[in-house]
This record gives structure tokens, C-alpha cells and sequence, in this order.
């Protein structure tokens, strides 16, 4: 069977990710040294002017979102400052395409103006992982996992960084079949397990300085628990050790106890909550397991320096 053209827009939200453009993007570079141009690619934003990203480089574009055409694919490549993404015009120029049937595509916090827009109601769909419980708190309709990137139907969203990668490689399965896809991984070197998007962040293991099982099964537990705060008792019998026995463990190989760990990890929940999500500061001290407002300035000011009043008001 004979390839098909592809037409992709990649609309660029002003700070977006550089790393996360290219990662979309090379794919589509490669395959078409091996399958001929069988991919075109344009790059669009808002107004029509560059588009600068997150590390200060400008990006030309030749259309605004009003003039964006009817692509077979739309990427919406953004990163921290995604609100900026967040527009009529954009969410319009999203709402159009979705109409059209064109493969709608959001890279790092790119969902965000997907979801905004209403077209991942019902769909699987990911984002950056600090961004992940702000995005679950404000679309409720949208079936959100924690996969670096995810494919349902006509949408796909990856987490950022070099997710998009993968995720463009299995659409290049999906759309022209494996030996493409396989010739450009190989191509860019990159080995991959087909199909598996794995992990949404690098493993426990990975993050901590220790090898220590129990250790690592227990900051598991205090993240699956930033919520509801499990007592630091009953992780010690989740992993089968004495809680004096955690508390050593700890110390040797953290040079912190478990309680200090697990309100360091509460806090960089309410830290992620307060930048991205619309929740008032008593409800992100609820949703990072303190008890009350005043328990929860006082911590997060001696972790950050500055109260998280004053951190809403700095990203407002």
C-alpha cells in the first residue's frame, strides 16, 4: 500500500520546549528520507510573529492560528507558561480542527489547551508530570494517566522532554506500519520498547541515593500518599520493618528522617499545585495533608522562604 501524505502544524506557545519541538519533529524529518516527503511540516503561532522558547531562541513561523489551513495534524508545543497557549483563538482554531477529524496533538502542557478547548473529554491524555495533579484537578472529564505520553484515538499528548519521541513513533507505526518506524529509531539511535510507554517519571530508584528496598517502598507510599498522609507507623509495616528500624534506614542512607522526607514531597506537591492550578492556597494545603492553613504557610515558608500567599501572587 502507498503512503499518504501528511500535512502537521506545530503551533508554538511562547516559552514553549525546544527539546519537546524537535523530539516531534525529527521523526517525521527522517521518515521522509526513507519513505520520500511523504511529511510536510510548518511551523504556526498565534499572531504570526516568532515564537520564542523556553531557552531564549526564536522559531519563525509562516501562519497564525487563523490562518493555519486544514492540517492532518495539529501539535501544540508548550511548556511552563502555557496559559499564554490558552486563548479564544487557539481554543477556537482547536475546536475547528477536531471538526475536521485531524489528529489533535499536545507536547509537555500542550494538553492543557487541548483540554481547555474540550476535545480530550472521554480520552486518555498526559502532560508534564509537575503539572499532572493540577491538570487532573481542572478537567475532570478527561481520563488522565501517568505515562510519559498517551495515544486514544485522535489525540495524543506527551509529557515533555524527549517523550515525544516515542510517542511520534508509534503513530509512525500506527500510520505507515513498523519498518518505518524501526529504520527511524534506528536512525537516531534511539532504542525504544514499542508500544510501552512506561514510567511518567524516572523511577524511585533512580531519584534517591539508595538501593535499599525498604527505603525506596517507602517514599513510594509517601507518594501515592501526599493526600491522605499515611502515618509514618504504618509505612514502617507496609515495608515490614519497625519504625525504629525506618527511622536508622533513613538517616544512613537520606541524611533525613521519614517525616522530614515525607513533607519535603507534600510540599513540592503544594509547590506544583500553587503554580499550575487554579486552587486557592487553603486548598492546595488540604490537598498536600496539612491540617491547617496556618500549619501549612508556616512549612511551606520555611521550605521555599516566602509564604505561599505570596508565591500565588508572583505566578498571578
Amino acid at each position: 500500500m502507498a503512503l499518504r501524505d501528511h500535512d502537521v502544524a506545530f503551533v508554538l506557545v511562547p516559552g514553549f520546549s525546544m527539546i519537546g519541538l524537535f523530539s516531534a519533529l525529527e521523526p517525521l524529518r527522517v521518515a521522509n528520507s526513507f519513505a520520500g516527503d511523504v511529511f510536510s511540516w510548518r511551523f504556526v503561532s498565534e499572531n504570526g510573529e516568532a515564537a520564542v522558547a523556553s531557552n531564549g531562541i526564536p522559531v519563525s513561523v509562516t501562519h497564525t492560528t487563523d490562518g493555519i489551513g486544514l492540517p492532518d495534524m495539529i501539535v501544540i508545543c508548550a511548556s511552563y507558561g502555557h496559559e499564554e497557549g490558552m486563548t479564544p483563538r487557539m481554543i477556537n482554531c482547536v475546536r475547528k480542527l477536531a471538526r475536521t477529524n485531524a489528529m489533535l496533538c499536545g507536547v509537555d502542557t500542550g494538553a492543557f489547551a487541548l483540554a481547555e478547548a474540550g476535545v480530550l473529554d472521554g480520552y486518555k491524555a498526559t502532560c508534564h508530570w509537575q503539572t499532572l495533579p493540577a491538570f487532573r484537578e481542572r478537567y475532570l472529564a478527561v481520563d488522565v494517566v501517568e505515562t510519559p505520553y498517551a495515544i486514544d484515538r485522535g489525540r495524543m499528548t506527551s509529557s515533555g522532554g524527549t517523550t515525544a519521541l516515542d510517542m511520534m513513533l508509534d503513530w509512525l507505526k500506527e500510520m505507515e506500519g513498523n519498518a518505518l518506524s524501526i529504520q527511524v529509531a534506528d536512525a537516531l539511535v534511539h532504542t525504544r520498547q514499542s508500544g510501552n510507554p512506561g514510567q511518567a517519571r524516572i523511577a524511585v530508584s533512580q531519584r534517591y541515593p539508595t538501593d535499599d528496598h525498604r527505603v525506596l517502598s517507602a517514599i513510594s507510599a509517601m507518594e501515592a500518599h501526599v493526600e491522605e498522609v499515611m502515618p509514618v507507623e504504618d509505612i514502617a509495616t507496609a515495608v515490614g520493618i519497625s519504625l525504629r528500624q525506618l527511622e536508622r534506614l533513613f538517616s544512613q542512607q537520606l541524611g533525613a528522617g521519614p517525616k522530614a522526607v515525607y513533607q519535603q514531597l507534600r510540599l513540592e506537591h503544594a509547590e506544583h499545585l500553587l503554580t499550575y492550578s487554579a486552587m486557592s492556597v487553603r486548598e492546595v494545603g488540604l490537598a498536600a495533608g496539612f491540617a491547617s492553613l496556618e500549619q501549612f504557610s508556616r512549612s511551606y515558608k520555611s521550605r521555599y522562604g516566602q509564604p505561599p500567599s505570596v508565591h500565588r501572587r508572583g505566578r498571578q
